[in-house]
């Protein structure tokens, strides 16, 4: 079942259904269903789960007053994806707001490698831009541990390192802040310039990973009430995993 409903986030769903039950490790080039922007999938691997994750739940659908919001500030929103992986929020985002330019970041160089092919494949030009660094709360470098087309995440204890950008600069210019870092967001919110600068709409995946607070769902969700901004669950786990909209109310 779940196959079948990841299939059908595309256009070409009997190709991706035979690549799949094949066990194919192929890089396949779809359609999203809802667009027919292109995209690209690494089969056998977590792309696949994500691919239904944005396209199918969809995670990134925004509720209705974030929408009203958003588009009462017209067609051309400036977001920031922070984590884009291999782009699949940013072929979601062109979808839904054609006019919207996206800032990327991306460390993982083999996540890279594919985000960059899909940013061709999409043929946005400098609508899409792509920063081949880690999101942080300084410029520099941060020790990292890359997975490739699995989980990949700034962590003190790793042998690598990766360039890193100040993030936190960014803020006032962007109406959208995509962030999915794999705890590589607590540097970020626990920053007191995040809450002086908290964009207009905040969609965002929180981790116990790096995570200074019992709590990750209740932490997260302190920071954008100090923001002054409403925050609607998306889900919560156990765990500690979770995702929600904050939005300036």
């Amino acid at each position: 079942m779940a196959l079948a409903l990841r299939a059908r986030c595309v256009r070409e769903s009997g190709r991706f259904v035979a690549r799949e039950l094949l066990r194919s490790r192929a890089l396949g080039t779809y359609h999203a269903r809802s667009s027919g922007r292109p995209l690209l999938i690494r089969h056998r691997s977590p792309d696949v789960v994500t691919l239904g994750e944005v396209f199918h739940r969809p995670d990134y659908e925004p509720p209705p007053e974030v929408a009203a919001l958003l588009a009462a500030r017209g067609d051309a929103l400036r977001m920031l994806d922070l984590g884009a992986n291999i782009g699949l929020f940013g072929v979601y985002a062109a979808g839904r707001w054609p006019q919207a330019s996206v800032i990327a970041l991306e460390p993982d160089p083999a996540n890279l490698a594919v985000l960059r092919r899909c940013v061709e494949l999409g043929r946005r030009g400098d609508a899409w831009q792509v920063v081949a660094a880690a999101a942080a709360a300084h410029t520099g470098t941060v020790a990292f541990e890359g997975g490739g087309a699995s989980l990949s995440r700034i962590d003190p204890g790793a042998a690598g390192n990766v360039p890193a950008v100040d993030v936190l600069a960014l803020l006032a210019d962007v109406d959208l802040l995509k962030m999915d870092i794999e705890g590589g967001e607590w540097a970020i919110l626990d920053d007191p310039r995040f809450v002086a600068a908290a964009p207009l709409v905040t969609v965002m995946e929180y981790h116990p990973h790096l995570c200074p607070h019992p709590d990750p769902r209740t932490a997260a969700e302190a920071v954008f009430a100090r923001a002054g901004h409403r925050v609607q669950t998306i889900f919560a786990r156990d765990d500690g995993h979770g995702m929600l909209w904050a939005w300036h109310g």
